[in-house]
């Protein structure tokens, strides 16, 4: 099991799974994933989107991945706890012309209930890194519409497309969000890279997944 590498501002466990302990660590499923930008307050029911966030001590949250990227929030509201754990491919990070991305659509709810976004904690966990994640042109115009997105977060591959840096694309929303650098807990692994440590849906892993989990104490 992997942690960020931040302090957390509040008690609570938090982590990335591996290879290791994925096939024994199996969370009551409460997200049917979708890859898109829906984010739901965690409930006893499954409901279909990519992220969930709660207020509840107790209350364990988490999305699975193999290749995408898990991130994880944790912050104050008042003085109540609120977390989050969210799933972003490429189209759950880009959004819709009508839809924010995911990282947004989540700290809109931050917001929404009086949080500040410069106190919250965060981690982005292993994902397909910039040197495997292959993507057409659609998938570059579709990112140019966020206003954190630049140039460099694109580069040319071998094969004549181009590779995009989810991480950093999502780390430059992060930024564009307000929220603190000194609080990032990343933890930045490739999933195909490393395929004796982590699934990779790239890799051949049509199945089989490790999770981002986040639970208040």
């Amino acid at each position: 099991m992997l942690q960020p590498t931040a302090p957390p501002p509040f008690s609570l466990q938090w982590g990335f799974s591996t290879r290791a302990e994925s096939p024994f660590f199996a969370p009551v499923p409460l997200l049917s994933q979708i890859h898109g930008t829906r984010v739901l307050e965690a409930s006893d029911l499954l409901q279909e989107g990519d992220g969930l966030w709660t207020m509840e001590p107790g209350r364990f949250i988490g999305v699975r991945v193999a290749d995408c990227t898990p991130i994880l929030l944790a912050g104050p509201i008042g003085a109540r706890p609120w977390v989050a754990a969210l799933h972003a491919g490429w189209r759950g990070a880009v959004g819709a012309q009508d839809a924010p991305g995911i990282l947004r659509t989540a700290l809109a709810i931050f917001q929404d209930l009086g949080g500040k976004p410069a106190d919250l904690v965060w981690a982005l966990g292993p994902a397909l890194q910039a040197c495997h994640f292959e993507v057409g042109e659609e998938v570059i115009e579709a990112a140019r519409r966020d206003p954190a997105w630049h140039e460099d977060l694109a580069k040319p591959g071998l094969r004549g497309k181009s590779h995009l840096d989810l991480a950093a694309f999502l780390k430059a929303q992060a930024m564009d969000l307000g929220l603190d650098p000194t609080k990032d807990g990343s933890v930045s692994r490739c999933t195909l890279c490393e395929r004796e440590s982590f699934y990779s849906y790239r890799g051949g892993d049509l199945k089989a997944r490790q999770w981002g989990w986040i639970q208040i104490s």
